[in-house]
């Protein structure tokens, strides 16, 4: 630590009131006690009080749980700052990492601190706003007694109405009557339900604009957090989702240099992100990138060819293309002939359409392929549940990165990068999650969970240079 400047990241004295205790000495002191797998801030205070290791860090100051929450907090927006600081310190003094250019990503879900019956499905919302909008037009239709060509399509427009009738039949409003034992008037009644539908309606716009154009879910005491599968229930078949948070991990030999903290529920996306978050932090893109078939996809394969970093990264059909035998309907075995396919039983996928569509900046041309015979064919249940018979997709550009990618990967060297992969990548979140027994978030926001995830990480990368100093034979410095 003391190789950094972090004089120019931590928050200084404005010149009033009380000094305050050293920033220096509070940043060693947590991220020490995230190197010693101590989370809570009453435990941080504790350690301060009675470990001695903690009292040299501090020189004997004591600060409270409530102050070292107040410091951690301040870090929110330069902990990302401090962390790749020290991993180019811990970097330029491991004499010991051989491949410096490859960088290997994987992600895991972190559990939210949010309770799992707190959810809210994007679906729900917009059949209800949908629904709501149906009976504020029939609600209007009725107080105005005008049948309107134009719909209302927000609950702002329904408070147009409202005013509207309010200036219209202020004698009949004047009467309203509520309460035990009072009858209302038709009138009364249609216009009071206008008003729940305008406040239900309102509701469901929120949560619409909660989730937003890429999620379809979020918790209601987390907005950040998405509702996903963990790892546990998507191997157990639980069928049960609960709020989380996409951690996206690049490894540099053992040493996590770059992380993306993001509420996707797959990876796929989230790579270009992560590849160009680590060009801002060390001034270049890594030569490789290696990574599970999560990423194989048209817009990372392109990104990563734009950008001169080679591409070790699987597909979905790679493995099983590794297999000696697959479905006899598989379309990977379907023979292609120049403009048509050919089914294992002799019938022609003929040319359909072709589809331009741009994602991300890149364009995507597919070709539509599809047979018209089916319904005389007596294996038509094997080959496919369409009723319009069997249809293939064909993206020639997305073939040839397909083939780049496995050409790579059946390399020599791309055997050992996929080896070092399956350790290094799954090693880290097996670390985190099994041996530092840290599996669920803290706090709250995407934010401040990226602040709570970054100081987790470098107190493992501090661990992990530790370890490979007191390594036998095997000394980084």
């Amino acid at each position: 630590m003391g190789r950094i400047n972090l004089g120019k990241y931590l928050p200084k004295h404005e010149g009033r009131g009380r000094k305050g205790y050293n920033p220096k000495k509070m940043l060693m002191a947590v991220l020490f006690a995230y190197m010693n797998r101590i989370y809570s801030l009453r435990q941080m205070e504790k350690a301060i009080n009675t470990d001695i290791r903690f009292m040299y860090l501090m020189e004997d100051e004591r600060p409270s749980f409530k102050t070292i929450g107040e410091f951690i907090s301040s870090l929110e927006k330069s902990v990302h700052d401090i962390f790749v600081e020290i991993n180019k310190v811990i970097l330029s003094m491991d004499e010991s990492i051989e491949d410096r250019g490859t960088i290997y990503i994987d992600g895991t879900a972190y559990e939210a601190n949010a309770n799992k019956f707190s959810f809210v499905w994007k679906k729900t919302a917009l059949k209800t706003q949908e629904r709501k909008l149906k009976r504020a037009n029939e609600l209007i239709g009725k107080l105005t007694g005008v049948q309107r060509l134009e719909e209302v399509k927000k609950a702002e427009e329904i408070d147009l109405f409202l005013a509207g009738i309010n200036l219209m039949k202020q004698e009949e409003i004047s009467q309203f009557v509520y309460g035990r034992g009072k009858r209302k008037t038709p009138f009364q009644r249609l216009y009071d339900e206008l008003v729940k539908v305008k406040n239900e309606l309102r509701e469901a716009e929120i949560r619409i604009e909660i989730c937003g154009q890429d999620r379809n879910s979020y918790s209601k005491v987390d907005h950040d957090a998405t509702f996903m599968h963990m790892k546990y229930d998507y191997y157990n078949n639980t069928g049960v989702f609960k709020p989380g948070y996409n951690l996206q991990a690049a490894i540099t030999d053992e040493y996590i240099t770059e992380l993306l903290v993001s509420n996707a529920r797959t990876d796929s996306k989230t790579l270009p992100l992560t590849l160009k978050r680590y060009q801002e932090d060390y001034g270049r893109y890594p030569q490789a990138a290696v990574a599970d078939a999560g990423y194989g996809s048209y817009v990372n394969y392109m990104y990563m060819l734009t950008h001169g970093i080679e591409a070790y990264v699987k597909y979905n059909t790679y493995r099983l293309e590794k297999k000696r035998e697959t479905s006899r309907y598989n379309a990977l075995n379907f023979r292609f002939e120049t403009d048509r396919f050919i089914c294992p039983e002799g019938k022609e996928l003929i040319f359909e359409k072709e589809r331009y569509s741009e994602e991300d900046g890149f364009l995507k041309i597919t070709d539509h392929y599809r047979c018209h015979e089916c319904d005389q064919c007596p294996f038509m249940k094997e080959c496919t549940k369409s009723d319009q018979g069997r249809g293939i997709q064909k993206n020639y550009i997305l073939d040839e990165l397909k083939a780049n990618a496995r050409e790579l990967l059946d390399s020599p060297q791309g055997i050992i990068h996929r080896q070092k992969r399956s350790i290094y990548a799954e090693g880290v979140f097996g670390v985190l999650k099994q041996d530092y027994g840290y599996v669920r978030l803290h706090r709250r926001g995407i934010e401040k969970t990226e602040l709570e995830l970054t100081l987790v990480i470098i107190g493992f990368n501090l661990n992990k240079y530790h370890n490979k100093l007191n390594r036998p034979g095997q000394s980084p410095a």
